[in-house]
């Protein structure tokens, strides 16, 4: 059984979490990490396949798998059955003490199950009711399944990213399900303001994950829509449309560069030793990248990178995940707290919170083995419990 220290300024709210997969326990793990009392419902069959993705086999075979562990971070776990009446009723009591209920079923199962806006509202009457699904409520492909993979083809993601040679590629890791569990957790800190403004009113949330991507997407849509023109498999063409940004390879490794502004790129090219190239020296854009790219082969990535940061150009080198967490920059980030896992008898650094505040916790509680709340949470329903058995 977990046992989190409440801090942070969701203590006292209570968020009955009915989600699997990602884009959902990402949102519901990010409330936890604000201070809110997070109690996950899960399948008896453990179907939610995260609990043994990723990691060791020894974490899988115990249902922490490394997916599971990066966002369920003190939450309670507790085992019901929805399609049993006695666990609806169940948790049905335990929507009644909770400030907000979130689930990600496809349209219409929530209702199906007995657990929709409306059998919610009559347990609680200002409960924030949030549903998570792939295309929302309405339209001709709300009732389609849909995964990250899936978005990212049709949100018009995929058609942006690679080059003409590689074709559409997926981005990758699943952006899709990240961008819309963080659209939820802004959805669900903006109903929470709005019932202190209005207390006494229950509200319904629907966040669509093709709709999260695509508003994210908003300056690509804005340039069509008036030019007529879309932005295609460009590879590691910059945003500002510049032969001065970019991607570019060294002597050793890869680096990127954002060289925007004039200004940054009469650095730029005089710290290359060719100050000409600022000016444009009659070449064309491609002319231009392509005298850079040899220059740029002359040193390392780190060399270079440390040249354009004397220079006040602004630029990195291309890193791995492991390498830019092993990076003196994030080594002591508190955006990547201690995690201890006791089962494992492992202590990880695992993502918290995307911004620093006085009370974020430096170091995380542990997340619940499946069901390791169900008895302590059942008991504190068990006065409740007969009679709903007896009237289900």
């Amino acid at each position: 059984m977990t046992d989190p220290t409440p801090t942070g300024p969701l203590c006292g709210v209570t968020v009955l979490d009915l989600t699997h997969v990602l884009a959902g326990p990402y949102a519901t793990g990010q409330l936890a990490l604000m201070g809110a009392e997070v109690i996950r419902v899960e399948r008896p069959d453990g179907d939610d396949f995260v609990r043994r993705h990723g990691g060791t086999q020894e974490m899988r075979e115990k249902g922490l798998g490394a997916s599971f562990l990066s966002q369920n971070a003190g939450k309670r776990s507790i085992v019901l059955n929805l399609k049993e009446a006695g666990d609806r009723a169940r948790a049905l009591q335990l929507a009644a003490r909770a400030d907000i209920v979130v689930e990600n079923f496809r349209p219409g199962v929530a209702e199906r199950l007995g657990m929709g806006f409306e059998a919610l509202r009559a347990c609680r009457p200002d409960v924030i009711c949030a549903s998570l699904s792939g295309y929302g409520p309405d339209g001709p492909l709300s009732g389609r399944p849909a995964y990250d993979h899936i978005l990212q083809g049709i949100s018009g993601l995929m058609a942006m990213t690679g080059t003409p040679e590689s074709g559409p590629m997926r981005v990758g890791l699943p952006i899709v399900d990240y961008v819309a569990g963080q659209a939820l957790v802004t959805a669900l800190l903006a109903a929470l303001l709005e019932r202190a403004r209005r207390p006494g009113k229950a509200q319904r949330l629907q966040v669509s994950m093709l709709e999260a991507m695509t508003t994210l997407m908003g300056a690509y849509a804005l340039h069509h829509q008036t030019t007529g023109a879309l932005r295609g498999l460009e590879g590691n063409r910059a945003f500002a449309d510049t032969p001065f940004s970019g991607r570019f390879d060294t002597a050793e490794g890869a680096l990127v560069v954002t060289a925007n502004s004039p200004a940054q790129a009469t650095r730029l090219c005089a710290a290359l030793g060719r100050p000409e190239l600022a000016v444009g020296a009659g070449l064309s854009d491609a002319q231009i990248a392509d005298a850079l790219q040899q220059v740029f082969r002359t040193r390392s990535a780190t060399e270079w990178d440390e040249l354009l940061a004397r220079a006040d150009v602004p630029a990195a080198p291309v890193l791995t995940l492991a390498e830019a967490l092993a990076h003196p920059q994030m080594t002591d980030s508190p955006a990547w707290p201690e995690l201890p896992v006791p089962e494992l008898g492992v202590t990880l650094r695992a993502p918290g919170l995307p911004f620093r505040a006085d009370w974020a916790q430096r170091r995380l509680p542990p997340v619940p083995l499946m069901g390791a709340d169900t008895a302590t949470i059942l008991d504190s329903l068990s006065p409740l419990t007969e009679a709903a058995d007896e009237t289900a």
